[in-house]
């Protein structure tokens, strides 16, 4: 059974919302002490999702491969492994900003004083460190807005698959673009 469709939305409606919050950069907003919980819990949320949405992806391409579902594209093949490396490279990007707001919101409960041993403190001081390029500089906006491209990209040669390479303007100029 073809579970793929059913799964891989929640994550791009997730991660979609979650790359509006970093764009809204006022400080009002910022100041808000839900805004930090809220962008965690859509990163966190929209990449565990993704993950899940890769799995029954891998179900999806078995099925389009072994002929039980159709294609509208000439180059099936190409096409899901294009579909499959955005999608990858879109939740590489969530996960590394996913790690960041996690590593972030266990910091806001002192985890380090919890933490036996120099070497595990050391290690999360370095993750502390990588956290904070990640988050709290103007690389989140560049890696947030990176991941949005990819899935833009994923989704449209995805569509494409499914319903064609000329379903709609996106689709096609996506697909003209990557595949063509």
């Amino acid at each position: 059974m073809n579970l793929h469709p059913i799964f891989v939305h929640f994550p791009i409606a997730l991660l979609t919302l979650y790359t509006l919050c970093e764009l809204l950069r006022f400080k009002k907003i910022k100041a808000q002490p839900a805004w930090f919980y809220l962008k965690a819990v859509l990163v966190i949320c929209g990449t565990a999702g993704a993950t899940v949405a890769l799995f029954t992806g891998s179900e999806a391409k078995m099925a389009v491969l072994t002929g039980v579902v159709n294609v509208q594209v000439a180059n099936p093949r190409m096409v899901i492994n294009l579909h499959e490396t955005w999608a990858k490279g879109a939740s590489l990007i969530y996960l590394l900003l996913a790690a960041g707001y996690a590593v972030a919101w266990l910091n806001r409960f002192n985890l380090i004083g919890y933490l036996p041993g120099k070497i595990l403190k050391w290690i999360w001081q370095f993750a502390t460190k990588i956290q904070k390029l990640l988050i709290e500089t103007n690389l989140v906006i560049i890696l947030s807005v990176a991941g949005l491209i990819a899935i833009t990209i994923a989704g449209a040669l995805g569509g494409s698959i499914v319903y064609g390479p000329n379903t709609d303007p996106v689709v096609q100029f996506i697909y003209k673009f990557i595949v063509q």
